[in-house]
Protein backbone atom coordinates (compact mmCIF):
# COMPACT_ATOMS: atom_id res chain seq x y z
CA UNK A 1 0.00 0.00 0.00
CA UNK A 2 3.15 2.69 1.08
CA UNK A 3 4.53 1.32 -2.16
CA UNK A 4 1.11 2.83 -4.38
CA UNK A 5 0.83 5.78 -2.28
CA UNK A 6 4.36 6.61 -3.43
CA UNK A 7 3.96 6.49 -7.18
CA UNK A 8 0.84 8.37 -6.96
CA UNK A 9 2.69 11.17 -4.82
CA UNK A 10 5.43 10.91 -7.10
CA UNK A 11 2.50 11.46 -10.70
CA UNK A 12 0.99 13.77 -8.63
CA UNK A 13 4.03 15.74 -7.88
CA UNK A 14 5.10 14.88 -12.10
CA UNK A 15 2.05 16.45 -13.05
CA UNK A 16 2.14 19.85 -10.60
CA UNK A 17 5.48 20.63 -12.12
CA UNK A 18 4.74 19.57 -15.58
CA UNK A 19 1.33 22.82 -14.90
CA UNK A 20 4.29 25.21 -13.24
CA UNK A 21 6.03 24.99 -16.32
CA UNK A 22 3.31 25.52 -19.00
CA UNK A 23 1.93 28.19 -16.64
CA UNK A 24 5.73 29.89 -17.12
CA UNK A 25 6.06 29.48 -20.88
CA UNK A 26 2.66 30.64 -21.50
CA UNK A 27 3.42 33.89 -19.51
CA UNK A 28 6.78 34.15 -20.62
CA UNK A 29 5.11 34.04 -24.24
CA UNK A 30 2.18 36.31 -23.61
CA UNK A 31 4.87 39.20 -22.54
CA UNK A 32 6.72 38.47 -26.00
CA UNK A 33 3.49 38.60 -27.73
CA UNK A 34 2.15 41.43 -25.55
CA UNK A 35 5.08 43.68 -27.20
CA UNK A 36 4.67 42.21 -30.64
CA UNK A 37 0.83 43.09 -30.99
CA UNK A 38 1.03 46.31 -29.72
CA UNK A 39 3.84 47.37 -31.64
CA UNK A 40 1.90 46.18 -34.57
CA UNK A 41 -0.81 48.22 -34.03
CA UNK A 42 1.13 51.11 -33.47
CA UNK A 43 2.92 50.87 -37.01
CA UNK A 44 -0.22 49.79 -38.82
CA UNK A 45 -3.21 51.25 -37.39
CA UNK A 46 -2.29 55.53 -38.31
CA UNK A 47 -0.86 53.61 -41.89
CA UNK A 48 -4.46 52.85 -42.62
CA UNK A 49 -6.45 55.85 -40.63
CA UNK A 50 -4.00 58.45 -41.43
CA UNK A 51 -6.03 58.27 -45.20
CA UNK A 52 -8.62 56.25 -44.52
CA UNK A 53 -7.10 54.21 -47.26
CA UNK A 54 -9.17 50.72 -47.70
CA UNK A 55 -5.90 49.49 -49.61
CA UNK A 56 -3.95 49.68 -46.01
CA UNK A 57 -6.23 47.68 -44.19
CA UNK A 58 -6.64 45.06 -47.34
CA UNK A 59 -2.88 44.75 -47.05
CA UNK A 60 -3.10 43.87 -43.21
CA UNK A 61 -5.98 42.25 -43.44
CA UNK A 62 -6.75 38.24 -42.11
CA UNK A 63 -8.47 35.94 -44.46
CA UNK A 64 -11.40 36.36 -41.69
CA UNK A 65 -11.49 39.89 -42.23
CA UNK A 66 -11.46 39.93 -46.23
CA UNK A 67 -14.32 36.96 -46.07
CA UNK A 68 -16.11 39.87 -43.82
CA UNK A 69 -15.70 42.84 -46.31
CA UNK A 70 -16.26 40.76 -49.61
CA UNK A 71 -19.42 39.40 -47.91
CA UNK A 72 -20.65 43.26 -47.85
CA UNK A 73 -18.88 44.79 -50.87
CA UNK A 74 -18.49 48.74 -51.26
CA UNK A 75 -19.20 48.87 -47.33
CA UNK A 76 -15.75 49.66 -46.61
CA UNK A 77 -14.99 52.23 -48.73
CA UNK A 78 -18.32 54.08 -48.25
CA UNK A 79 -17.54 54.22 -44.42
CA UNK A 80 -14.01 54.98 -45.38
CA UNK A 81 -15.15 58.21 -47.49
CA UNK A 82 -17.48 59.23 -44.70
CA UNK A 83 -14.93 59.31 -42.01
CA UNK A 84 -12.46 61.05 -43.97
CA UNK A 85 -14.13 63.77 -43.57
CA UNK A 86 -12.36 63.85 -40.01
CA UNK A 87 -9.79 65.53 -41.94
CA UNK A 88 -6.11 65.25 -41.02
CA UNK A 89 -5.01 62.60 -38.42
CA UNK A 90 -3.45 64.90 -35.81
CA UNK A 91 -2.34 62.14 -33.46
CA UNK A 92 -2.51 58.63 -32.65
CA UNK A 93 -1.95 56.95 -29.58
CA UNK A 94 -3.76 55.52 -26.23
CA UNK A 95 -3.29 52.32 -27.10
CA UNK A 96 -4.59 49.67 -24.60
CA UNK A 97 -4.92 45.99 -24.53
CA UNK A 98 -3.39 42.63 -24.91
CA UNK A 99 -2.66 39.29 -26.42
CA UNK A 100 -4.29 36.13 -25.35
CA UNK A 101 -3.34 32.17 -26.35
CA UNK A 102 -5.30 29.40 -26.96
CA UNK A 103 -4.89 25.96 -27.62
CA UNK A 104 -7.32 24.03 -29.47
CA UNK A 105 -8.01 21.07 -31.12
CA UNK A 106 -7.23 20.41 -34.44
CA UNK A 107 -6.30 23.99 -34.85
CA UNK A 108 -3.31 23.96 -31.90
CA UNK A 109 -1.68 27.16 -30.73
CA UNK A 110 -3.89 30.33 -31.59
CA UNK A 111 -2.44 33.60 -31.06
CA UNK A 112 -5.06 36.56 -30.88
CA UNK A 113 -5.24 40.24 -29.49
CA UNK A 114 -7.41 43.40 -28.51
CA UNK A 115 -6.89 46.55 -28.47
CA UNK A 116 -8.23 49.48 -28.18
CA UNK A 117 -6.79 53.03 -29.61
CA UNK A 118 -7.82 57.07 -29.95
CA UNK A 119 -6.98 58.46 -33.01
CA UNK A 120 -7.95 62.82 -33.13
CA UNK A 121 -8.14 64.34 -36.04
CA UNK A 122 -8.98 68.28 -37.22
CA UNK A 123 -12.96 67.20 -37.36
CA UNK A 124 -13.08 64.88 -34.32
CA UNK A 125 -11.96 62.23 -32.36
CA UNK A 126 -12.62 58.45 -32.93
CA UNK A 127 -12.26 55.12 -30.59
CA UNK A 128 -10.94 52.43 -32.90
CA UNK A 129 -11.19 48.89 -31.23
CA UNK A 130 -9.37 46.01 -33.05
CA UNK A 131 -8.71 42.34 -32.75
CA UNK A 132 -5.48 41.19 -34.34
CA UNK A 133 -4.54 37.22 -35.38
CA UNK A 134 -1.03 35.97 -35.26
CA UNK A 135 -0.99 33.92 -38.99
CA UNK A 136 2.36 32.37 -40.00
CA UNK A 137 4.33 34.73 -37.56
CA UNK A 138 2.72 37.41 -39.05
CA UNK A 139 0.03 39.54 -36.93
CA UNK A 140 -2.92 40.74 -39.17
CA UNK A 141 -6.25 42.50 -37.96
CA UNK A 142 -9.11 40.32 -37.66
CA UNK A 143 -11.45 42.99 -36.87
CA UNK A 144 -11.45 46.92 -37.05
CA UNK A 145 -14.14 48.80 -35.95
CA UNK A 146 -13.88 52.76 -35.74
CA UNK A 147 -16.77 54.47 -33.54
CA UNK A 148 -17.36 57.79 -35.13
CA UNK A 149 -18.02 61.32 -33.46
CA UNK A 150 -21.76 61.87 -32.92
CA UNK A 151 -21.28 64.75 -35.52
CA UNK A 152 -20.08 62.97 -38.47
CA UNK A 153 -22.95 60.57 -37.56
CA UNK A 154 -25.39 63.18 -38.58
CA UNK A 155 -24.38 63.11 -41.96
CA UNK A 156 -26.87 62.30 -44.85
CA UNK A 157 -25.56 58.61 -45.82
CA UNK A 158 -22.82 59.09 -49.09
CA UNK A 159 -24.63 56.91 -52.11
CA UNK A 160 -22.36 54.43 -53.75
CA UNK A 161 -22.46 54.25 -57.47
Amino acid sequence: MRRVLSVVGMLFLVVILAAGGFVAYATYQGRALDATSKAYVQANVPAIVSTWSTQELLKRASPQLLTEIHRHPGQLGMMFRKLSALGVMLSFGHVQGESKVTYNFPHGKVATAAYVAKAAFANGTVDIKLRLILQAGKWKFLNFYVTAPASLKKQPEEQTV
